[in-house]
């Protein structure tokens, strides 16, 4: 399998779908992943994040292809302005 080929060829639809079953570790049919599929799927979104995400968020892959860490105050300032930004009365 050529990967950079394949990588090139996802959109970020679906990379978004291969997220999604590897979060859930099913398909949107509801058909489970296999470990392989799993593993690929995964190796996959890492090489797609690293050379076409803009990921700033915990745990993801950055543009230089490293790891995003994020301190404890950074993870709980993010979340805080996520909720609060879904609680504003309308």
């Amino acid at each position: 399998m050529d990967w950079n080929k394949m990588v090139d060829s996802l959109t970020p639809e679906m990379a978004a779908r291969l997220q999604q079953g590897v979060e859930l570790g099913k398909w949107e049919d509801g058909t489970p992943l296999t470990e392989q599929q799993r593993e690929s799927a995964m190796q996959a979104l890492i090489l797609w994040q690293a050379r076409f995400g803009q990921q700033t968020q915990h745990l993801t892959v950055g543009a230089d292809g490293r790891i995003n860490h994020l301190s404890k105050q950074e993870l709980k300032r993010q979340f805080q302005e996520q909720h609060l930004a879904t609680l504003k009365p309308q």
